[in-house]
């Protein structure tokens, strides 16, 4: 499931950047065309013809600065500071965009002879590398902040969290219903008290890094990073179908098994994790004045932060509650082992809970 969600993912971004660069490209085109109009000299003289090759030159371009971007760039700027981040792939964009109007200038002189009329290669050589050049690095130079900077804001805030706040989804708060997982490290105090703040922080940053992408993989998004604990939710068709709540969680447990011997090496000691899972009922919105934040608030969060404190006492990695359960498709539930660990009562919660632990079947 991972693979063709990840490529979806990667074919997401190369299309939005292919996007940018084509709606670039006719931005550019309309402010020549008024300029020519304004002024009575026709820059373009073939409006028609031009057209298709700006869209051509914008989608090649598009093209080749999103797979450079998906596949190296991004790789290479992964933990680089936001202002460093944007500078490099800003950079990066204008001479990649550089090269390929380029080879089009090339191929438009010695592919296309029959358009001299059009585009007389003495004259547009001249043009680009002398007159226009030094427009077009401009231009290309907004356009990379532009979109690095759209696409940074996104990451920080989450791709849901930014359309929602667009749209103005949670501007007035409504009822939901949602699942939660809080997702914490075993032994975390001791853990920071014999390593240092510093090389804790260390392990927290990758911890979190490795299972970013099983939570985008199935569905969830990070709705809190608190402490040492990420707070991860799905809306509650998302989270139930296919128990993508219940898989994310054992691929986080493979991923970090994956990377056990790095984590080993670099901090002599592999991560265990635990999780508590609840679902129902919240009141969703936005609040604050000068940093605005979608919040959940409701019993459904502080139950499942409370289930999550039992792991430790009843010795298991996960536990979730009847609740969310039951919510689980049948057929697909018979994979996996559950088992019942008790009725309890939890802090801060006048009625009691049952509990059930899962395990994937061998």
């Amino acid at each position: 499931m991972r693979t063709p969600l990840k490529i979806s993912r990667n074919l997401k971004s190369i299309g939005r950047i292919i996007f940018g660069f084509m709606m670039a490209l006719y931005i550019y085109l309309a402010f020549f065309k008024a300029l020519s109009c304004t002024y009575e000299e026709f820059v373009y003289p073939n409006y028609s013809f031009v057209f298709v090759f700006f869209t051509t030159v914008g989608f090649v371009i598009g093209a080749a600065v999103a797979v450079s971007d998906v596949f190296f760039l991004s790789r290479i700027t992964s933990n680089l500071n936001f202002l460093l981040t944007l500078f490099v792939r800003t950079v990066f964009y204008v001479i990649i965009a550089l090269m390929v109007l380029l080879f089009f200038v090339v191929w438009d002189e010695y592919r296309l002879p029959g358009n001299a009329g059009v585009f007389s290669s003495e004259r547009y050589l001249r043009t680009f590398f002398f007159g226009e050049f030094f427009v077009l690095v401009l231009f290309l130079t907004i356009v990379g902040i532009v979109i690095n900077s759209f696409r940074l804001v996104v990451q920080r805030v989450g791709e849901k969290n930014f359309w929602n706040v667009v749209v103005g989804r949670y501007h007035t708060p409504h009822e939901e219903e949602r699942v939660f997982m809080f997702l914490d490290l075993y032994s975390s105090t001791a853990l920071a008290e014999s390593m240092g703040h510093e090389r804790y922080h260390n392990l927290l940053y990758d911890v979190f890094n490795d299972i970013a992408e099983p939570i985008t993989t199935y569905g969830g998004e990070v709705y809190q990073y608190v402490g040492d604990s990420v707070v991860i939710t799905w809306n509650i068709q998302d989270g139930t179908k296919r128990l993508n709540c219940i898989r994310c969680f054992f691929d986080i447990l493979k991923r970090i098994e994956k990377r056990a011997g790095e984590y080993e090496m670099r901090y002599q000691h592999v991560p265990h994790m635990k999780a508590g899972l609840h679902a129902g009922k919240v009141t969703a919105g936005e609040v604050g004045v000068e940093k605005r934040e979608i919040v959940f608030h409701g019993d459904t969060v502080n139950t499942a932060a409370r289930i999550q404190e039992e792991c430790v006492e009843m010795g298991e990695q996960i536990l979730l509650s009847e609740e969310l359960l039951f919510l689980f498709p049948a057929k697909l539930l018979k994979k996996f082992a559950t088992r019942f660990k008790g009725i309890i009562s939890l802090k801060g919660r006048m009625s009691q809970v049952a509990l059930y632990t899962i395990s994937e079947m061998e």
